[in-house]
């Protein structure tokens, strides 16, 4: 087994209203000029009003830049970091879906770095952080409240890159996941899915990572389809939350495989949210694994499903088996599939030259080439 990390995530504060903390936790982290990087929706909405409430209670100053917008495009970055200059702003609070949180990150790192654009810090690791930032979700999906990376959409090249910025805070509160439509609670908790089956097996498989991506696995499987039927249901928003950090921290240990190559390369050409481009890389997932990758771990995620196996199980039936079991969850959400979203096969097929470039496209099992990354996408186009 390779070394691996333990540790990697940033300190955490979770549960139903630990927004209204936000304003203390942020002047304890020295900010006092803050910017609060969002979305104009939440705030017509008004889910991000508690926060500004809490900052000002707290005595801070509190400047909104609502303008952050899907994919976390590099032209939204850049004028984020110039927001933050013109204002003077010593520390950001992040509130918002995972691109939204992106686009927060991409400021710290422009910022730190005494840059421009985001452009120039594309697979590059974090060498200074010196704004801070505390990152608040408000959808049980990517993760991101609490990972160092960013995905960041570049609007001259239209490719997906990853960027590096760790906050200094996620605040985790299931209250503001409330107010999410069915369609999009049922999109994002199944990128929570790909995300806890993709760490268990991809290539940096350790087991410190399995701990989480198993138990978020459990998770969202209970609870994913109350959380879409009954969205004001607590206990459900609770445990996808917890489900979503789980599965953002089996990230941060081992990273992601070949469904999210899929959903970056396709979502990036096709503007498709991220989390269904997820839930459509995801049975393909099971296959390739068979294929190219470890049974024992096509084993544990069975095991987190609570679908049977023994040692005469072929590995190829135990992965169609594990494909069928996420194909019946997409069923019960409703989720619509490539086809029935009006994709073409040969649309699918275009995305294959952009996979070598996908930062998690390194994790995948075996050694793929254009044949096999073709094969997998003609799979995840049959499967569902």
């Amino acid at each position: 087994m390779s070394v691996y990390m333990w540790n990697t995530f940033c300190p955490t504060l979770f549960g139903t209203g630990a927004s209204g903390e936000t304003g203390e936790r942020a002047k304890a982290l020295g900010m006092h000029r803050v910017m609060v990087c969002t979305e104009q929706a939440l705030c017509e909405f008004g889910v991000v009003t508690p926060v500004i409430d809490a900052l000002k209670d707290a005595g801070l100053e509190v400047f909104v830049f609502d303008r952050c917008r899907a994919d976390a495009p590099s032209d939204i970055c850049d004028a984020g970091a110039a927001y933050v200059r013109e204002h003077a702003i010593d520390g950001v609070v992040a509130v918002g879906g995972g691109s939204t949180l992106d686009t927060a990150k991409a400021v710290g790192i422009v910022i730190s770095q005494n840059g421009t654009t985001i452009r120039d810090y594309y697979g590059i690791g974090e060498a200074e952080h010196t704004l801070k930032l505390i990152t608040l979700s408000t959808t049980s999906g990517t993760g991101s409240e609490l990972s160092q990376w960013a995905v960041i959409g570049d609007v001259e090249t239209g490719a997906k890159e990853m960027p590096v910025y760790k906050p200094d805070l996620a605040i985790v509160d299931p209250a503001l996941t409330y107010s999410v439509p069915a369609g999009v609670t049922a999109a994002t908790g199944m990128d929570v899915l790909a995300h806890c089956v993709e760490a268990i097996t991809n290539r940096n498989y350790n087991p410190y990572g399995y701990i989480f991506g198993k138990e978020g696995i459990r998770l969202t499987l209970q609870w994913l389809p109350v959380a879409v039927k009954e969205p004001k249901n607590a206990q459900a928003r609770e445990a996808m939350s917890l489900a979503a950090s789980l599965g953002g921290m089996a990230i941060s240990a081992c990273g992601c495989q070949i469904g999210h190559s899929f959903s970056q390369t396709f979502g990036a050409r096709h503007h498709v949210p991220h989390g269904l481009g997820c839930a459509w890389g995801l049975p393909g997932v099971m296959v390739y694994t068979a294929k190219y990758g470890e049974r024992r771990n096509l084993e544990e995620v069975a095991e987190a499903m609570g679908v049977a196996c023994t040692a005469e199980t072929g590995t190829m039936e135990l992965a169609e088996t594990l494909a069928q079991r996420v194909v019946g969850l997409m069923k019960e959400l409703q989720i619509k599939s490539l086809r029935e979203s009006g994709f073409l096969l040969e649309d699918c097929l275009a995305s294959a030259e952009q996979f070598a470039h996908d930062g998690a496209f390194g994790n995948a099992p075996g050694a793929p080439s254009m044949e096999e990354i073709r094969e997998y996408i003609s799979y995840t186009y049959a499967a569902y």
